[in-house]
C-alpha cells in the first residue's frame, strides 16, 4: 500500500468514526417531483452542448469489475476529476452534479461501511462547499445496474427526482425511506424495522393507495386477480365517458425533443430525423425509448410522439381515424421541414405504420421510411401479447411512479388505444423500411418463430439475439447499431 493510499484508508476510517456521531433522520418522501433527466457523466462529458438542464450523476457504486469499489485511491481519482472538468465547463452550469454511492455511510448500527465510498464523501462534501447548492450526494442500497439498463435508468431516475425534490445536499436513500444527517437532532435514527413499520404507517405512498380514485384501486384489484382483459373491459367503459375529440384539437400532447437521450432536446444535426411513436402499454410515454436514443448518440435528430389522453386536461381520440390524425399532426409539427423516419416499438410499431400510410396517401414526400421494432399485423400476434402489455404496464408504474403512475386518466387511455389498436386494418406502405425482430421468446409469449409479414413493398428484416421487451432496454446498444447501419444505407441511397 502506498502513503497516498494509506492516509486515505486512515481519513476514512476517521470519518467512520464521524458517521456513527451525525444522526440520521428520516424526512418524509416528497410529494412534489420536479421534471429532471439523470445523464450519465461520461455521456455527457463526450456528448454535444446542450440548453437543457439535466442532472448529471456520477455512478460510483461499482467499480470497474462491476463490484463494491474496495480501492479508495482510485475512486476518489475518478470522483475528483470528474468534479474538476465539471466545474470548469460553463456548459454545466445548469446542471447540478450527483454522486451516487453505495454504503458509504451507516444510518443504523446494523450497517457496514466501506472504506471507499466513505472517502469519496469527504471527497464531494469538501466539494459541496466550494460549490453551494450544485453538487448532491445520495447513498442507496440498491444494487440496480445503473444507467446502462432500463430498469437501472428508472431506479436511477427515481433517486435522482427525490433528491433533486429533497432539497437536501445530502441524502440516504434505504428502500423507500429517505434519511438526512443531522448534527443536533433527537438521537441516532431507529433500527431498521422499526424504521420499516413507521414508515409504512405514515408514508404518504401507503396513506394515497387508500385515497386512489375508485377506478384505480378496481384495476388494481383485477390485475391482482389474473383478470387483466376484464380490468381492460372496465377502463374501456370509463373511457368512453371522458372528452374525446373527432379532429386535431387543443390539448394534443407535442412531440419531445430526444436526441442522445435527454429529453426534451432537440439537437442534433444527422437527417434524416427519427421520429418514435409511444407505445400504448407503456405509461410513462418517451422514456421506453431513452436509452435507444442515447445510443443512437446526440448527432442524430431524434424526437418522441406521446398519445393523447394519458394526461389531466388531455383528450382522447373518438375514432382510429382521428388518432392516427392527431399523430401524423404531431410528427409534421415536429419535424419541420425536416426529412424524417416514423419508428415504433410493439404497438408503436402498428401506430408507426398506420400513421406512414396516412402521409404516403397525402403524397408527403419528406416520409423517407419505417422502422417497426417487434410489431406484429396478425390480430393472434397482437391478443397473445397481450401478457407483455400487461407486464410493462405494473412494471413501469412500480419504477417510475411519477411518470407512469396509475391514474384514471392514464389506465383509460391505456384501454382506448389498446382497443383503438385492434381496429387498424394493413396494406404494405410503399415506403423503405426496417424490421426488426427477436430471436428468443418473451417471459409471456412465444412469437418470436412468428412468420415475417410485409409491413412495406421494399422492407429490409433484421434480427437481434434479445426478447421483446430486451430490445429498447438491455440490448438497445445492439438495437441502435442496427437502425443506425440502416439509416446511414438510406441515407447513402436517396444521395
Amino acid at each position: 500500500m502506498t502513503t497516498e493510499q494509506g492516509q486515505l484508508v486512515e481519513a476514512s476510517d476517521e470519518s467512520m468514526n464521524k458517521n456513527r456521531t451525525i444522526e440520521w433522520s428520516t424526512i418524509p418522501t416528497p410529494t412534489s417531483l420536479p421534471e429532471v433527466a439523470p445523464c450519465d457523466w461520461e455521456e455527457a462529458l463526450n456528448g454535444p452542448d446542450t440548453d437543457t438542464a439535466q442532472v448529471i450523476v456520477l455512478d460510483c457504486r461499482r467499480d470497474e469489475s462491476g463490484t463494491l469499489p474496495t480501492d479508495a485511491h482510485t475512486m476518489t481519482q475518478k470522483v475528483s476529476a470528474a468534479l474538476q472538468s465539471w466545474s470548469g465547463q460553463r456548459r454545466f452550469d445548469s446542471s447540478p452534479f450527483l454522486v451516487l454511492t453505495r454504503g458509504a455511510v451507516s444510518v443504523s448500527t446494523d450497517e457496514v461501511v466501506h472504506p471507499a465510498g466513505s472517502a469519496i464523501w469527504e471527497l464531494v462534501k469538501t466539494a459541496q462547499a466550494e460549490n453551494p447548492g450544485r453538487i448532491i450526494l445520495v447513498d442507496t442500497d440498491s444494487s440496480d445496474k445503473g444507467l446502462g439498463d432500463l430498469f437501472g435508468l428508472m431506479a436511477v431516475r427515481n433517486m435522482t427526482v427525490t433528491a433533486v425534490a429533497s432539497a437536501e445536499p445530502q441524502l440516504a436513500i434505504r428502500g423507500d425511506i429517505l434519511f438526512v444527517p443531522r448534527r443536533n437532532g433527537i438521537g441516532l435514527a431507529p433500527d431498521r424495522a422499526t424504521v420499516v413499520a413507521e414508515s409504512v404507517e405514515q408514508s404518504p405512498a401507503a396513506s394515497s393507495k387508500s385515497a386512489e380514485p375508485s377506478i384505480v384501486r378496481m384495476f388494481r384489484q383485477a390485475v391482482a386477480d389474473d383478470k387483466f382483459g376484464d380490468g381492460l373491459e372496465f377502463l374501456l367503459a370509463a373511457a368512453k365517458l371522458r372528452p374525446a375529440f373527432d379532429h386535431y384539437t387543443a390539448g394534443i400532447p407535442r412531440g419531445i425533443g430526444l436526441s442522445g437521450g435527454t429529453p426534451h432536446n432537440s439537437g442534433g444535426d444527422t437527417l434524416p430525423h427519427v421520429v418514435l411513436i409511444c407505445t400504448p402499454a407503456f405509461l410513462g410515454g418517451y422514456i421506453q425509448y431513452i436509452l435507444l436514443a442515447a445510443h443512437l448518440g446526440g448527432h442524430r435528430r431524434l424526437s418522441v410522439i406521446p398519445l393523447s389522453g394519458y394526461e389531466p386536461d388531455e383528450p382522447l381520440p373518438a375514432s382510429l381515424a382521428a388518432a392516427i390524425e392527431s399523430i401524423t399532426k404531431a410528427v409534421l409539427d415536429t419535424v419541420g421541414n425536416d426529412e424524417f423516419v416514423l419508428a415504433g416499438m410493439s404497438g408503436g410499431g402498428n401506430l408507426a405504420h398506420a400513421a406512414a400510410a396516412r402521409l404516403l396517401e397525402q403524397s408527403n414526400s419528406r416520409l423517407q421510411g419505417l422502422i417497426i421494432f417487434d410489431s406484429f399485423i396478425a390480430r393472434e400476434a397482437n391478443e397473445r401479447q397481450m401478457g407483455t402489455a400487461r407486464d410493462a404496464v405494473v412494471d413501469t408504474e412500480a419504477l417510475i411512479p411519477d411518470l407512469a403512475g396509475f391514474t384514471t386518466e392514464r389506465l383509460t387511455a391505456l384501454a382506448c388505444w389498446l382497443e383503438l389498436l385492434l381496429q387498424i386494418e394493413y396494406q404494405p406502405v410503399e415506403c423503405k423500411a426496417l424490421v426488426i425482430k427477436c430471436t428468443k421468446p418473451s417471459p409471456t409469449h412465444n412469437l418470436n418463430e412468428w412468420p415475417i409479414e410485409s409491413w412495406s413493398t421494399e422492407q429490409t428484416v433484421q434480427t437481434v439475439d434479445a426478447e421483446h421487451v430486451a430490445l429498447c432496454s438491455t440490448e438497445a446498444h445492439t438495437t441502435a447499431q442496427v437502425v443506425d447501419q440502416w439509416l446511414r444505407q438510406l441515407s447513402a441511397n436517396d444521395g
